[in-house]
């Protein structure tokens, strides 16, 4: 039957082994524990800890303006200058509509 440890005996025996400097195996065999169990206790006493941000340098660039817009109106395309004036789109756009 697998002898149970409490938190502190798990945590001080993680401690000896790594300051041992012997192999997990062989540590873990000397004290009666598995070493898996033994490399579960180290990972359990150690948490992760969180890795700090890095930065990657970027350049900031204006968007590309698009060099032309298309309207579609049923069957119907048309192209324009994206510099065309809102109210000329509105315009051509009502007298498309009015055509249909």
């Amino acid at each position: 039957m697998a002898r149970v440890r409490t938190a502190v005996q798990m945590q001080r025996l993680v401690a000896q082994w790594r300051a041992s400097g012997e192999p997990q195996a062989r540590f873990a065999r000397r004290h009666g524990v598995r070493p898996w169990t033994l490399w579960y206790w180290s990972r359990k006493a150690t948490p992760a800890a969180p890795r700090p941000p890095s930065f990657v340098p970027v350049q900031v660039t204006a968007p590309a303006m698009p060099t032309s817009l298309e309207i579609v109106a049923g069957d119907l395309r048309i192209v324009v200058p994206s510099d065309t004036a809102p109210a000329r789109v509105a315009a051509l756009v009502a007298a498309l509509r009015a055509a249909c």
